[in-house]
């Protein structure tokens, strides 16, 4: 396996990168240094000190795991955590329609293993969390995969006949009887391999027609990572939002200062070159009322007011809401770190680079609610290599940042590369060998008839015509021996860096999973032992693809 550093990846901003590479410069808007492995043991015993609700905790978390059918070492994992001495890590993401984009996948697996590699550090016992963001998007941000088709072009499948009201969010999202079609339009897309009806069924079992976005995606990513012990936290349950009431209650009662705090830190970062990822308001409150929805709050001299309509909330009427029923809000993105971190006795967040972008932002959110903010940790980053496509990026020599550029220009670029070394330098000799010989000749037959200088000079110009004509054919010649290369390129593109970006971004897993089986998590799991301090480049054996082109009716190239 081949590694990049994150400078020579497409798409990185330059705060991801100096995380990376040069924390100092940003240490003062995290509390912890992620290469640091002390900052685990200090964390431990801060986490030790504080009070966390572990028994209800137990309860809430194993009805949840019951809803989607989790195994034995889920549960194994849940009593580890709620013991006096259990810790966490943390991941999460959106309840992606499929289980979202690959990078959901390489996020659980980034946790898992940090979660591992902690447990024997400390020796205690570390659990692997994902917090499913249910409530933390809009469908039409969820609702859709992208797949390659048959010609290795980017496809859609979106599902949108959903059983629910509008404006429900994939928390109580029901997929209703149309998930069929959906379903059926995605198979039609996947590459039919021996793995490919197991997955096609397994994906049906999960996204079954009575189940919400949310909880048909807990099923499917049970089905792929259950057994690694990985802990689905549906951040919507009442029951939790219950726990973490207080959060709530404080944040009313402290708006809009957070928000405040937020925004000076944006100006800091803005100073300081980078762009600041949460766009707070002077007066925002981050939690939103659900009510119809999510219904964003703000302050005023009057109380609140739900920012959509205009509508004013007495300040007492909403505090004695958040204290009687906190199942009624939902944090936004700054304050939801703030209730998982009240909830669960955490060490290291993994981040996506969004999220660790945004994690610069927060540190004064901790210290205002008196939580201790976990070491932050980029999530893997990877791209799979199929055996076809590591042939083509061979003989082509390419890079991802190359894959930027459109294929037309790619293929053209490479074919002018091609052409033999000495074939434009001799050809250029030539036209001025051809301008001396019949700069002479024109000097010679102009002592006999001055007219005739000008017919010497059209003749040179004449075979120069030939000499260009002889260049054209010589670059039409290399074409028809390299006809395939801008469809072998546009394929390249389309695998590794679809629509401009990176694979891991817009591909889901089920395309892999069809061609190379469910054993592909697997290999998944051995790529990834922590961070992603680099980018992987996975390379997927040629045996395994031999196994799954057995009953292809595609070629491999033509899917991601």
């Amino acid at each position: 396996m081949a590694t990049l550093d994150l400078r020579e990846v497409p798409g990185f901003s330059s705060l991801i990168l100096d995380y990376v590479h040069d924390f100092g410069r940003l240490s003062s808007y995290y509390a912890r240094n992620p290469r640091r492995d002390d900052e685990y043991a200090t964390l431990a015993g801060l986490c030790g000190d504080r009070d966390y609700r572990r028994a209800d905790l137990r309860a809430t978390l194993l009805a949840q795991q019951a809803a989607w059918d989790a195994p034995a070492a889920v549960r194994q994992r849940i009593d580890e955590l709620c013991r006096p001495d259990g810790l966490a890590v943390c991941t999460g993401q959106q309840t992606g329609l499929f289980g979202g984009p690959l990078f959901t996948v390489y996020k659980a697996l980034t946790a898992i293993a940090l979660a591992e590699r902690l447990r024997q550090s400390l020796r205690r016992p570390v659990v692997p969390l994902f917090w499913m963001a249910s409530e933390d998007h809009d469908v039409a941000e969820a609702d859709h995969v992208h797949v390659a088709d048959r010609n290795a072009n980017l496809a859609q499948v979106r599902h949108t006949a959903w059983q629910s009201p509008h404006g429900f969010m994939p928390a109580n999202l029901q997929l209703g009887p149309a998930i069929r079609e959906t379903l059926e339009h995605l198979r039609a897309l996947l590459p039919v391999t021996e793995f490919s009806d197991a997955v096609y069924d397994a994906l049906a079992r999960a996204y079954a027609p009575d189940r919400t976005l949310s909880h048909a995606f807990a099923h499917w990513m049970t089905h792929l990572l259950g057994e690694t012990g990985l802990v689905l936290v549906d951040a919507a349950d009442p029951d939790l939002k219950r726990m973490a009431g207080g959060v709530f209650r404080r944040e009313l009662e402290e708006a809009p200062r957070t928000s405040a705090a937020i925004l000076e830190v944006s100006q800091s970062l803005r100073a300081s070159g980078y762009a600041a990822q949460i766009e707070a308001r002077p007066d925002g409150v981050n939690c939103f009322l659900l009510q119809r929805g999510r219904r964003p709050l703000v302050r005023d001299a009057a109380g609140f007011r739900l920012r959509d309509t205009g509508e004013t909330i007495p300040a007492a009427s909403l505090y004695r809401t958040a204290q009687e029923s906190p199942e009624r809000f939902s944090p936004n993105v700054a304050l939801r770190p703030i209730v998982q971190d009240t909830l669960f006795p955490t060490l290291a967040y993994v981040a996506g680079p969004g999220e660790l972008a945004y994690f610069a932002q927060l540190r004064p959110l901790y210290a205002a609610f008196e939580v201790p903010m976990p070491v932050i940790v980029p999530r893997a980053t990877l791209s799979l290599l199929e055996p076809r496509i590591t042939q083509l990026l061979t003989r082509f020599r390419l890079g991802l940042h190359d894959l930027t550029a459109e294929p037309e220009q790619l293929a053209s670029r490479i074919l002018r590369a091609q052409l033999p070394p000495d074939l434009e330098a001799t050809l250029a000799a030539a036209r001025q060998g051809v301008d001396e010989i019949f700069r002479r000749i024109g000097d010679a037959v102009a002592a006999v008839d001055p007219t005739l200088k000008a017919t010497a000079g059209q003749a040179g110009g004449h075979i120069k015509g030939h000499l260009d004509q002889l260049a054209k054919k010589a670059v039409q010649a290399l074409k028809r021996r390299e006809a395939d290369t801008g469809q072998q390129l546009q394929r390249l593109r389309e695998a590794l860096m679809p629509g401009g970006k990176l694979q891991e971004r817009v591909y889901p897993s089920l395309p892999y999973l069809a061609k190379y089986g469910f054993a592909l998590v697997r290999t998944l799991r051995e790529q990834i032992a922590g961070p992603g301090w680099a980018h992987q480049l996975v390379p997927i054996p040629s045996d395994a693809h031999s196994a799954s082109e057995s009953r292809a009716t595609a070629p491999s190239e033509s899917s991601p």
